[in-house]
């Protein structure tokens, strides 16, 4: 009897450190979860975001904004109208982007996700496009989604002199700049 319960008090001892190891991760291991689930979400993102420009899909496009977005950027579909018109029918062929930023940590919400993407399109223009997703906000559900969207009609070495982007990473908007610097 003593045998069988030094054997199932060592069986318990040996399964409560197993679990404490691997139950308990570093914050630089959360961290590196939230990179690679950050990665993840805007590549899935970014290929919803292209697949609807390729497609010229109003309405899809406008479904991966957020509802709080819908609501609070004037002129939604005429936006969504004048980002699909930028394309002058081209489709996109590749983008490339580094890891995408995010900010908050591994345990706070909001979580938003920035993302940069080099567009190369079938007509060898090269655009940019930035993308800002709020992904995780358990408090509010109408902020998950696209908030913003910005396009520059021109690749990173045709950037303008002194070319500057109005609004701030946290606005909601779809914005559109030439290649003159101005925006549409």
């Amino acid at each position: 009897m003593k045998k069988l319960i030094s054997i199932v008090i060592c069986l318990l001892m040996t399964l409560s450190i197993t679990i404490c190891i691997t139950g308990c991760k570093s914050r630089s291991d959360k961290m590196a979860d939230l990179e690679t689930y950050t990665t993840k979400q805007m590549t899935k993102t970014k290929k919803q975001v292209i697949k609807c420009i390729n497609e010229q899909d109003k309405e899809g496009l406008k479904k991966l904004f957020s509802k709080d977005a819908q609501k609070h950027i004037e002129n939604l579909d005429g936006k969504l109208d004048q980002l699909i018109g930028a394309f002058n029918g081209n489709k996109i062929k590749s983008a490339k982007g580094l890891s995408p930023a995010f900010e908050g940590s591994a345990d706070a919400q909001p979580l938003h996700i920035y993302g940069k993407y080099h567009l190369k399109l079938k007509s060898g223009d090269k655009y940019i496009i930035l993308i800002d997703i709020c992904d995780i906000d358990d408090e509010n559900k109408e902020k998950e989604g696209i908030f913003q969207l910005d396009l520059l009609t021109f690749s990173k070495d045709e950037v303008p002199e002194g070319f500057h982007m109005d609004g701030s990473e946290d606005d909601y908007g779809i914005f559109i700049y030439n290649k003159d610097g101005t925006q549409r």
